[in-house]
């Protein structure tokens, strides 16, 4: 199970590395100060750490998943089960459950984060969630060309391998440096 003092070390280092960033962090920063659960997806208030994965091909094109209930593109990723040893871990996982590429063909670009977004979530009363933010630490991955994919049905109706410029991204900039 992650702990909450990874998720602090991860970030702190991320920070370290990216001080311009502490202003849009502030939410996760003071979520991390206290006690609170912040790996359960039942923290709402104010939220909860989920994991992604930026993957890139040999052409530069980014993985993509069509989300089920978001009904938009977005990099594969999601919350944390108690099995994740690391947040990295987290993000290999997602990929394999989401797109059945396995994490023997991700090669890891970095031991640091790529980003951590900080999304808001609306309230979905059917699941009885309230609303909250998503803390998303991203990791960049690079894989083979072309390697064989499959949908995770109950989560996902789509994958593409996608130029960065095509989805709207709130880390474009960064995917776009990477992708050369």
């Amino acid at each position: 199970m992650i702990s909450h003092a990874h998720v602090a070390g991860v970030v702190a280092s991320y920070l370290a590395a990216h001080p311009d960033e502490a202003g849009r962090l502030a939410p996760l920063s003071a979520a991390l100060a206290t006690e609170g659960d912040i790996v359960s997806r039942k923290t709402f208030v104010p939220g909860h750490v989920t994991a992604s994965a930026v993957v890139l091909d040999p052409a530069g094109r980014m993985l993509h998943i069509r989300h089920n209930v978001f009904n938009k593109w977005l990099q594969p990723g999601g919350h944390l089960e108690p099995t994740d040893i690391s947040l990295r871990a987290a993000a290999q996982r997602e990929v394999e459950e989401e797109t059945g590429i396995p994490a023997a063909l991700l090669t890891l670009a970095d031991d640091l984060p790529c980003d951590i977004g900080v999304h808001a979530i609306a309230a979905n009363p059917r699941r009885a969630e309230d609303a909250h933010h998503h803390f998303d630490v991203r990791y960049r991955f690079t894989t083979i060309a072309d390697p064989h994919t499959r949908v995770q049905a109950d989560e996902v109706h789509g994958i593409a391998w996608l130029p960065p410029d095509e989805v709207e991204l709130d880390f474009r900039a960064k995917v776009r440096g990477w992708a050369r």
